[in-house]
């Protein structure tokens, strides 16, 4: 597995301050804990990767594969986690895995009847998913979907439940119906869940190699702890640049891969940081993009608007393809420039002019190459994502595992409901 990490900043901060961060006392004490955390296995994801429940979860996708269509009823971290390991497998433009795996997170009524009519509901089964058992909008999902479906053969075998094994409405309701349960472990919040069985169960529906992942964030793990410091300074040079830049009043970090099977990828890690270290009147604004989509609508913000954004970019190795543009009809020399060339060639070549342009006007960013887009290096990636974030939330003295100001909504929506 190569996992390389290149870092560019060209930012305003002078580099003999950066270097007397790395020895200040703040960086060496976050430094220290984040490790003690990590030997210690404290972060309930790590217990997870580490745990051997992957046959339970194989075992539950089998039964799945009996049915034409699984929707996953969830939203947020119960959802965004599985939905970018899906999306590493399943064709970009169609629905071709077997069974077809839909996501269903929003509670628009136009969007989930339209599904509803689309698909064979005799032949559907439904993986209802909250930790807290308590998710009003997935609650409500399933009690929609419920009085479609509850007529269908066998509708109490087409019902499974992911959540802690605890009071809770929705444990109410597995019990009362006799719906299968599984459990979801109380350590393992939303966003750090997709090692976990609400993560790998959808994405072993599509042929996803879950072992594999869990692998490659295994993999991180190992060589975190057997080079010790020098690989942590290489890798959370850039969660250190973060804060620094913080000060200095970047407060976008805009996350744009350049392939679209980790479109998704860019969603997951939005609400990770978000959630995670928007709290105490601080946090950097992460904005998900897409290349070369977004090329043609966010780029001209970030090279002409604002200097307060920090960038990361992913990709591909380019790798060698016979797919070659057959241009040579054309006399223009855009044409001439497309011949004998590949798409992935473009993909890359204007990934290195949009770096150029943005190093040139001194914009901060870092470059994530991988090798190749598997299931062992996503999960390496995915490992480095949540330990960057939660190295900046103890940099920062704040709690990654709470989002308290949410609850502050949904003690409101829940008086609305009562009121109206």
């Amino acid at each position: 597995l190569k996992f390389n990490f290149m870092l560019f900043l060209q930012s305003s901060f002078n580099l003999e301050n950066f270097e007397s961060e790395l020895k200040s006392k703040n960086y060496l004490l976050t430094k220290k804990k984040i490790f003690k955390d990590i030997l210690s296995k404290s972060f309930g994801f790590l217990q997870d990767i580490y745990s051997d429940n992957l046959d339970e979860i194989i075992n539950l996708a089998e039964q799945l594969r009996s049915f034409e269509n699984v929707l996953f009823l969830g939203t947020g971290g119960s959802s965004l986690g599985g939905k970018t390991l899906v999306s590493i497998k399943e064709n970009f433009f169609f629905k071709d895995s077997s069974p077809k795996v839909f996501f269903l997170e929003n509670v628009d009524e136009w969007s989930i009847s339209r599904l509803t009519k689309k698909i064979n509901l005799q032949n559907t089964a439904l993986v209802v998913i909250s930790k807290s058992g308590e998710t009003i909008e997935t609650l409500s999902q399933f009690f929609f979907l419920k009085n479609k479906m509850k007529n269908t053969d066998n509708f109490k075998k087409k019902v499974f439940i992911i959540t802690e094994n605890k009071k809770s409405t929705l444990k109410e309701i597995q019990e009362e119906e006799g719906f299968k349960f599984y459990e979801h472990k109380k350590n393992i919040g939303g966003r750090f869940s997709v090692f976990s069985i609400v993560g790998l169960l959808p994405a072993s529906l599509v042929g996803f190699e879950i072992s594999s992942f869990r692998e490659g964030g295994k993999l991180f793990l190992k060589n975190l702890i057997n080079d010790g410091d020098g690989f942590f300074d290489n890798h959370f040079f850039s969660a250190l640049s973060l804060m620094i830049l913080y000060k200095k009043n970047y407060n976008i970090s805009v996350f744009m891969p350049y392939s679209d099977r980790l479109d998704n990828l860019s969603f997951w890690y939005r609400q990770l940081w978000a959630e995670s270290i928007g709290k105490k009147k601080m946090g950097i604004t992460p904005v998900n993009a897409l290349g070369t989509v977004d090329q043609h609508s966010q780029l001209q913000l970030y090279l002409d608007g604002p200097s307060d954004k920090f960038f990361t970019f992913i990709f591909e190795k380019q790798k060698k393809t016979k797919k070659k543009l057959d241009c040579s009809y054309g006399k223009d020399k855009n044409y001439r420039l497309l011949h004998n060339k590949s798409l992935n060639n473009l993909l890359v070549f204007e990934l290195k002019a949009t770096i150029e342009t943005l190093k040139q006007k001194k914009n901060p960013l870092r470059v994530i190459e991988l090798d190749e887009i598997n299931e062992k290096a996503v999960g390496s990636l995915m490992m480095f994502l949540f330990l960057e974030t939660i190295f900046s939330c103890y940099f920062t003295n704040v709690d990654p595992f709470n989002q308290p100001a949410v609850e502050e909504v949904k003690i409101l929506t829940k008086k609305f409901l009562e009121n109206e």
